[in-house]
C-alpha cells in the first residue's frame, strides 16, 4: 500500500492499490498502480513488471500458483516490518 511517502505491504493481495518495483542495483522505486484493485489485474500488473521476487501479505492459491509458475519466489510478509526491513530479510521470510 502506499499512503504518502510511506510504503506498506497489504494485507489483501487483489485490494491493494498497486506494488512497488525496486530495483537495488539501480537505486529506484517505482509504483505501478492495481486500477482495478482485483487479483487478476494485480497479477497482470506483476508479471508486466517480470520481477524476481514478491513480498506479500497474503495471496490465494491460485494466484500463487499463476505467479510461481512465471518463476517468481513469492514469500509472505508482515504488514508491520518496514519495506526495507522484509527486503533484507527476503531469504529468511517463509514461502507463500
Amino acid at each position: 500500500m502506499q499512503s504518502g511517502s510511506d510504503v506498506s505491504v497489504c494485507p489483501f493481495f487483489g485490494k491493494c492499490d498497486g506494488i512497488v518495483l525496486i530495483d537495488r542495483a539501480a537505486g529506484t522505486r517505482d509504483f505501478l498502480r492495481n486500477g482495478d484493485r482485483t487479483n487478476t489485474t494485480l497479477c497482470d500488473v506483476i508479471l508486466g513488471a517480470r520481477p524476481e521476487r514478491l513480498i506479500c501479505g497474503f495471496i490465494g492459491k491460485t494466484d500463487k500458483r499463476k505467479l510461481r509458475a512465471a518463476g517468481i519466489d513469492v514469500r509472505l510478509g508482515s504488514c508491520s516490518c518496514s519495506v526495507d526491513e522484509l527486503i533484507e530479510s527476503f531469504e529468511t521470510l517463509p514461502e507463500a
